[in-house]
């Protein structure tokens, strides 16, 4: 299945960062009050170095290919150890998030904005497969999380003309699609308008999530990191208390590169618009995290060298409404890749790999509080 060529149905966006909602009054006093008492706080001054292996390491990294077929038995081996890669990120930050006493708090339900009116998801079925339907799927990129009850959701992008790609996703659970789409069991003749159950087990989308990435454009995309297929993967979780799902991510817009952010309230509906949480210069790797009402975006700062490159970390008291901070987490000096965050109450950590020449990656990472 190839993904449409246009978003018609996903909602008009005329800057990434204007979105076009009324806040609440208590969100207007957030914003107000945002610069006297910060969202978030470093617990360490500085990044701590660790005798924990880096994950670019075990497994060894290989760097993306925007020629690789996805359906190849080579796609799928580096697709497995990119993700064995992300979970041991993810693990290797436990024991500190489980030492810290603000993972047992809570943060206080700060000020909320009510979802933007956007039109339905997609029904079509994407076939029952461990992955959905699309052949022009970028290898390595998709990227899945569980929902518990109510199924599993897939990200990944998809190729475009010119180089381009656009970022999509899928649910599996139990909804419906049209009568006439076959891989969803249609029958052929069906009343127009008319949908049957698509079974459990079966994909439905695309669901666009941003379609404005602009391709290569010139001599120095490579120097962006963007150049069709080869670039980072988005990531995407799940909040357990609420059933949203957050997704973070790199691109070439209009506007220029930067780190993108996008959430979808309700699996009936598309996303909701994306918003920036910083522009610069090229692109890199982007994770997001989520507990509750806590939203963190780690990401390699866009605006860093290729030789110096930061980490960064936007965090979110509102569900991802309002990202009130953007703090940078590693050293000046330093060549940080590879970050990853976990949100667990109001403690957040961070860790990422610091590169030397002729020397292994040293894992770092930073402790982070979330000021109620």
């Amino acid at each position: 299945m190839v993904l449409p060529s246009a978003r018609s149905s996903a909602p008009l966006r005329l800057a990434r960062n204007r979105r076009q909602v009324v806040m609440a009054p208590l969100a207007l006093a957030l914003v107000a009050t945002a610069c006297e008492k910060p969202a978030i706080r470093w617990v360490d001054a500085e990044a701590v170095a660790t005798n924990l292996p880096s994950p670019l390491v075990y497994p060894p990294y290989v760097a993306t290919d925007s020629t690789l077929d996805v359906s190849s038995l080579y796609a799928d081996f580096l697709l497995t150890q990119d993700l064995w890669r992300e979970a041991g990120g993810t693990n290797l930050l436990e024991p500190t998030m489980a030492s810290m006493p603000e993972a047992g708090d809570s943060v206080e339900n700060h000020a909320m904005q009510p979802p933007v009116q956007t039109a339905p998801a997609p029904l079509t079925s994407l076939g029952n497969g461990n992955v959905p339907v699309d052949s022009l799927r970028c290898a390595r990129s998709i990227r899945m999380v569980s929902a518990g009850a109510r199924g599993h959701v897939a990200v990944w992008w998809s190729r475009g003309a010119g180089g381009r790609v656009r970022l999509a996703a899928a649910w599996r659970d139990s909804a419906v699609a049209p009568a006439g789409d076959s891989a969803a069991g249609g029958a052929a003749g069906a009343a127009a308008g008319a949908t049957v159950a698509v079974p459990g087990s079966a994909w439905r989308g695309p669901i666009m999530i941003d379609s404005l990435d602009q391709g290569p454009g010139d001599a120095q995309a490579a120097d962006r990191g963007a150049y069709g297929c080869a670039r980072p993967a988005p990531s995407v979780a799940i909040d357990r208390k609420y059933g949203y799902v957050h997704v973070a991510y790199a691109l070439t817009g209009p506007e220029g590169p930067g780190v993108f952010y996008a959430h979808q309230m309700d699996p009936r509906s598309q996303f909701e618009p994306p918003v920036a949480i910083i522009y610069g210069e090229r692109i890199g790797d982007a994770r997001v995290a989520v507990d509750g009402d806590v939203v963190a975006v780690t990401y390699e700062d866009p605006n860093s060298g290729l030789g110096r490159r930061k980490i960064g970390l936007a965090v979110s008291r509102t569900s991802g409404h309002l990202f009130e901070e953007r703090l940078t987490a590693s050293g000046g000096i330093s060549n940080a890749r590879d970050p990853h965050v976990l949100v667990r109450g109001r403690a957040v950590v961070v860790g990422w790999s610091e590169t030397a020449t002729g020397a292994d990656p040293i894992f770092r990472l930073r402790r982070a509080r979330v000021e109620r």
